[in-house]
């Protein structure tokens, strides 16, 4: 018997050792067709450029990614010459510990090789994501469908612009909502961890960290917490080993990123950008919002997992009316609540039907909606309210529906 089961286990270690090297495989074709046919030719990773050459100048050179020579030096490989007052500075203007997601790009000075590297990475990261979304949503999708699903997720606007610009919020999505699917597993010093990796982008996590630490602690799940502040304290304190001034440098190129960022959240759109009011309308709409969001974590606050997923996704919408800046690329973890909606159908007839028309109705409006509003390679504002306020709308509608749905499931 003992025999047999170290055979067995052998056989299972071979075979995942096998599945690795395969997906490796894969990885580096898919890697080596996009430089080939699209990124030798058609350079682009504007987002991504950035956070490389800036973490490649300090892993390689030992610079300080937030100097300004090192800031002048992006702008050259960019723009070929420094950028102009209101144009984006390109500055590394992340927390340094990027480079862990970045830095094993330092490998080639070729940035077309980066670039498709990258947005191969990034490609199978909104899979991934997807398959997440799906897990915690408890989405039956039949199995004709998912394969449309998966393909919908990397070919919808917000997600492919954020693949061709090489967006971190990519990363940061997988990591938010593969922190909720440990918390589903009860996996939460894991959960905590990806929290605080996901603090790559703050912007994205404003609201979403204080939340699930709120839950957590309401919850007594200690895990989550223990997990976050040990992560984010080695994420702060190593790299000053190498550059202690790197917090005080990254606050300031965050404070001079809002002077040279035309747009900003979707409440400062609405009501400024294109209303023309005051600023205390923003402001007032903003509170009022921020009012609304407090309250649900005060109710959710105790609740089990599908009512913290509900505000979760509520706080995920939110954060886009709040936030001082904005992007579509931002968009990623929005699939949840999306396939929250749909797993609401779950069971009716026509619901892999209606399932596929919405997703083409978001694919080609998102698309015809950039296309037919960009100017030059900027995109219009106009493609930044519609699907939060969707969604916006729509959560309020699901929650008592949501709640009997996940409990009906359990």
């Amino acid at each position: 018997m003992e025999g047999r089961a170290s055979l067995a286990l052998a056989g299972r270690r071979t075979r995942r050792w096998l599945g690795v090297a395969a997906y490796l495989v894969v990885f580096v074709v898919q890697a080596a067709v996009t430089r080939v046919v699209f990124t030798q030719d058609h350079p682009g990773g504007n987002d991504l450029y950035p956070r490389w050459a800036g973490g490649c100048a300090w892993i390689l050179r030992g610079e300080n990614p937030y100097a300004a020579s090192t800031t002048e030096a992006i702008q050259r490989g960019v723009y070929g010459r420094l950028a102009l007052p209101g144009e984006d500075q390109v500055a590394f203007a992340y927390p340094i510990y990027v480079v862990a997601f970045t830095g094993l790009l330092c490998f080639t000075q070729d940035f077309s090789v980066v670039q498709a590297v990258g947005m191969t990475a990034l490609i199978h990261l909104l899979i991934v994501a997807a398959v997440l979304a799906r897990r915690l949503s408890r989405w039956a999708a039949p199995a004709r469908l998912w394969p449309w699903v998966l393909a919908w997720a990397v070919l919808v606007y917000p997600n492919a612009r954020a693949v061709l610009l090489g967006q971190l919020s990519v990363v940061v999505a997988a990591l938010v909502l593969g922190s909720l699917y440990a918390l589903q597993v009860r996996r939460d010093a894991l959960a905590g961890i990806l929290l605080a990796l996901a603090t790559i982008k703050p912007q994205i996590v404003l609201l979403v960290i204080p939340w699930l630490l709120f839950w957590s602690i309401a919850r007594r799940r200690w895990g989550l917490l223990q997990g976050f502040a040990a992560a984010l304290a080695l994420l702060i304190v190593v790299p000053m080993i190498w550059l202690p001034s790197w917090p005080a440098d990254f606050l300031r190129q965050i404070s001079a990123y809002t002077t040279y960022t035309e747009l900003r959240s979707v409440t400062w759109i609405l009501t400024s950008y294109y209303g023309g009011l005051p600023a205390f309308v923003e402001v007032s709409v903003s509170t009022l919002l921020m009012a609304w969001l407090l309250w649900e974590w005060f109710r959710s606050r105790t609740q089990d997992l599908p009512s913290m997923l509900w505000t979760t996704s509520l706080t995920l919408v939110i954060t886009h009316f709040v936030a001082p800046r904005t992007a579509t690329t931002h968009f990623v973890p929005l699939m949840l609540p999306l396939f929250m909606a749909f797993a609401l159908t779950t069971g009716s007839p026509r619901s892999t039907a209606w399932a596929a028309v919405i997703l083409c109705l978001l694919l080609v409006g998102t698309w015809w909606l950039f296309l037919a509003t960009v100017a030059g390679i900027q995109e219009s504002a106009l493609t930044y309210w519609p699907i939060p306020i969707a969604l916006l709308v729509l959560l309020p509608w699901m929650r008592s529906r949501w709640l009997a749905f996940a409990e009906a499931a359990t």
